[in-house]
């Protein structure tokens, strides 16, 4: 618990540094086939405090009502909803929605996570005091639902240059790297690894910054997850424990 609360410090500092800098728009992508996690994306959205933001979602169910996901972004600034057809892989709905971004910056993100207040602040900054291109979080904080364990998932990783495996839900890049490289047209399985495996392979640098103000979670049911992996292989291999809680929000958020 002393290295987190050093490592908050240090997030707090680097964040007012910062502050006293000029900060660059981002454009959040974000594709869905899941209608229970409608409310998640927008309550992440509204909870995340940025000044130049916008949120593009894709709907790739063809059950998905687009006007119900209209309805819930009424009351919020720069969010645009568009649908493709199911049939279109991951890889193409991440793509359409870069192509629809109007910032230079690009932050993906996933339907059923936890993001917090601070969380495209603190990775945005990464990019004034690094020369990545691409910035997340390989250590991260991870949930187990079956046990209510919150814990670390790939301890150690914070605040260096990595070669890949930063948690798909945070991958955050500057968008002209698009210009070389793009997400494969390619289902669920592997979207992430290989655009990370693809911007490593050009040489493109990549830092994995703070843990804090993200938490993956890890749903008891295997079908909601790309990564066919159990709670207790990735618990045992992979994590370190930190406590049992019904409520993260306020350890994980600095």
């Amino acid at each position: 618990m002393e290295q987190i609360i050093k490592q908050r410090v240090l997030l707090e500092k680097i964040r007012e540094k910062c502050s006293k800098t000029s900060k660059k728009g981002v454009s959040i992508i974000l594709a869905t086939n899941k209608p229970k996690y409608a409310s998640n994306i927008f309550s992440n959205y509204k909870r995340i405090k940025y000044p130049y933001m916008e949120l593009i979602i894709v709907l790739n169910n063809n059950n998905l009502k687009i006007e119900d996901y209209k309805i819930k972004a009424e009351n919020l600034d720069n969010v645009r909803i568009f649908q493709l057809d199911e049939s279109c892989t991951l890889g193409e709905c991440l793509n359409f929605a870069v192509e629809k971004s109007k910032y230079d910056y690009i932050s993906k993100m996933d339907d059923d996570d936890y993001y917090g207040t601070n969380y495209i602040t603190d990775l945005m900054n990464a990019f004034k005091y690094t020369d990545a291109v691409i910035t997340g979080k390989q250590s991260c904080f991870i949930y187990f639902e079956y046990n209510n364990m919150l814990g670390i998932l790939s301890p150690n990783f914070e605040n260096k240059y990595v070669s890949g495996d930063i948690a798909g839900g945070t991958i955050t890049f500057k968008k002209e790297i698009f210009k070389d490289i793009k997400f494969r047209y390619l289902n669920k399985d592997g979207t992430d690894n290989y655009f990370l495996q693809d911007c490593d392979k050009a040489g493109k640098k990549m830092f994995s910054a703070d843990k804090f103000n993200y938490v993956y979670i890890k749903h008891k049911n295997l079908k909601e997850h790309t990564w066919k992996i159990n709670s207790e292989e990735l618990m045992k291999f992979y994590c370190k424990k930190l406590m049992e809680t019904k409520n993260f929000t306020s350890f994980i958020t600095v």
